[in-house]
């Protein structure tokens, strides 16, 4: 599988020669690399979950320091306001950690060009902005959201049209009858691409967050962490090389997990 270096050369994405944390000839023992979510506006966001930041979710910066200070690998900002560009440059130059961007198609493109490619990834949210994006991404990582399309197609009409560096997103994670499905993409696709398939060898990315929109604000915290939890190991143990994850607790648990089955 393809080899992604983001940041420094501080993270190495993919690069798997066997099925999820087995110990095969020549198999790469690394872990997922683990993104947490911030977001720009609190709207709409899951009111249980704000509480587990102190207060810092209310200004998106002072957010991203803090999933930094909790061993978060890389941020994911979820951006809607018009300062985006701005504001994706600040954080990046503040955290200097890896630096995901959900946002308008507009924002993305202006975003790719203020920041520097080795730390940001542009994180589409449809198969359109993802084929739209990709013609200006220069050498920036751009995720090819592959809910419901077919991700060998997608990935390499991005490349036709110039992205040069590519993770693909099979399908968002949640507790319910569609993890099943989902950790079967995941496998199947990795799998293709350590058979040779060119165009199934990108990194694979895997959102876990909408887990919390299935629970009421009235549940605990620890309830809804831990479904997180199980269901970023889940995807983990399928073969995902990202994982967004929205509570602190699951980017620890899948973080330390990952680590421990590395080692084994």
């Amino acid at each position: 599988m393809e080899e992604l270096f983001v940041g420094k050369g501080d993270y190495v994405i993919g690069g798997a020669r066997s099925p999820a944390f087995l110990d095969l000839d020549g198999a790469k023992h690394r872990r997922p690399v683990i993104f947490g979510e911030a977001y720009d506006s609190l709207d709409g966001y899951h009111e249980l979950a704000a509480s587990m930041f102190s207060g810092r979710q209310t200004d998106i910066e002072e957010w991203a320091v803090m999933w930094k200070e909790l061993g978060a690998d890389g941020i994911c900002l979820r951006l809607t306001g018009d300062d985006s560009p701005a504001l994706v440059k600040r954080i990046a130059d503040r955290t200097r950690i890896p630096v995901m961007v959900t946002a308008d198609t507009d924002v993305l493109k202006e975003v790719a060009s203020l920041v520097d490619d080795s730390v940001l990834i542009l994180n589409c949210s449809d198969r359109e902005q993802s084929l739209e994006v990709a013609s200006c991404s220069n050498n920036h990582i751009v995720v090819a959201k592959c809910s419901g399309s077919d991700p060998e197609g997608l990935s390499k009409e991005m490349s036709a049209r110039g992205a040069k560096n590519i993770m693909v997103d099979l399908g968002e994670g949640k507790l319910d009858d569609s993890l099943k499905g989902l950790m079967g993409r995941i496998e199947d696709y990795r799998l293709e691409g350590i058979n040779g398939n060119d165009h199934s060898k990108h990194p694979v990315v895997c959102d876990v967050s909408p887990t919390w929109e299935q629970h009421r604000s009235d549940v605990s915290v620890r309830m809804a962490t831990m479904c997180e939890s199980t269901v970023a190991l889940a995807v983990m143990m399928s073969g995902a090389d990202v994982i967004i994850v929205k509570g602190p607790g699951a980017a620890d648990m899948a973080r330390v997990y990952g680590e421990e089955l590395a080692d084994l």
